[in-house]
């Protein structure tokens, strides 16, 4: 079950089922896989949530925070289960999984967190331009996890002394004037955590910083292939592989009750060299990241 059709979920689908074929379970061989898709919608999230529920699927996997949540609310009665991934706060969705015990969550629930490395990112940005000052975010206060990466970049910003500029929106067509309203706020840069909405109008969002000459730095490496300038966060092919190895243990009937859910991040720097030029009056990608980037863009 996936929320909307982007890079990071897409390629996270794609780990998901590399990993479970791995494991033996192939899709039309040991394993027959129904794919949904709410494209972005929560009223089609919800729905999908009820008619998984009501068609006694072996097991039901999440892909994102929204549809985690869906399934979770939909499934309260029937406790199908259910293991999740691609999911930044699993304990800050608000369905039952504690932060502090691992093996506190529902007995039929289990997963993988993947917080984002925003603090690390901010400091990344910090040494790329030494005088940076303001940076500009647009997030949905709708999504839990955009929530907690907000709230992240707001205590990494303040021990450095950026100022974080907050504009929420609630749906993709909002990207454009409010990242226009961004540059009205004279932002030298604008940080993208992983929000869905933003996702899907990234390419929108990036255009316009663009043309006001500042970059984009975002959470999501597969951002730097529609212009980013440099992304830290996870590798989201390989949590969906690891993922799909989680859910090959529960098919083969592992207790879910007994599976802690964890932290999941094999972080990833992806820069882009090809629209660095634009910026280099303020921003220097370090010689060293070369070296260090898993994807780059020339």
């Amino acid at each position: 079950m996936n929320f909307i059709s982007v890079p990071v979920l897409e390629n996270g689908e794609k780990g998901l089922l590399a990993g479970l074929a791995e494991k033996g379970f192939e899709d039309g061989g040991k394993l027959e896989i129904v794919r949904y898709n709410a494209e972005g919608d929560r009223a089609t999230a919800i729905l999908i949530a009820k008619d998984v529920v009501g068609r006694g699927y072996d097991l039901a996997l999440t892909l994102s925070t929204p549809m985690l949540q869906s399934l979770a609310s939909s499934n309260l009665d029937t406790k199908q289960k259910h293991m999740f991934t691609l999911t930044t706060d699993p304990a800050g969705a608000g369905v039952g999984i504690s932060r502090n015990d691992p093996l506190d969550h529902p007995p039929y629930m289990t997963g993988y967190g993947t917080p984002q490395p925003v603090d690390k990112l901010f400091e990344m940005a910090r040494r790329a331009n030494p005088k940076l000052k303001r940076v500009g975010v647009l997030w949905n206060p709708a999504e839990s996890n955009s929530e907690a990466s907000t709230i992240q970049a707001r205590a990494i910003c303040k021990k450095l002394n950026i100022e974080l500029i907050e504009i929420t929106v609630d749906s993709s067509a909002a990207i454009l004037e409010s990242a226009k309203a961004l540059l009205a706020r004279n932002v030298e840069a604008i940080w993208a955590g992983g929000d869905t909405v933003v996702a899907a109008g990234l390419e929108t969002m990036i255009a316009t910083a663009a043309s006001g000459g500042i970059p984009v730095f975002t959470n999501m490496p597969e951002d730097v292939q529609v212009g980013a300038l440099f992304c830290l966060g996870a590798d989201y092919f390989e949590v969906g592989r690891s993922g799909g190895h989680l859910a090959a243990r529960i098919l083969n009937g592992e207790d879910i009750a007994t599976i802690p859910v964890e932290n999941f991040v094999p972080e990833q720097l992806a820069i882009n060299n090809k629209v660095a030029p634009q910026f280099l009056s303020s921003w220097t990608i370090p010689p060293e990241w070369q070296q260090q980037a898993k994807k780059i863009v020339d």
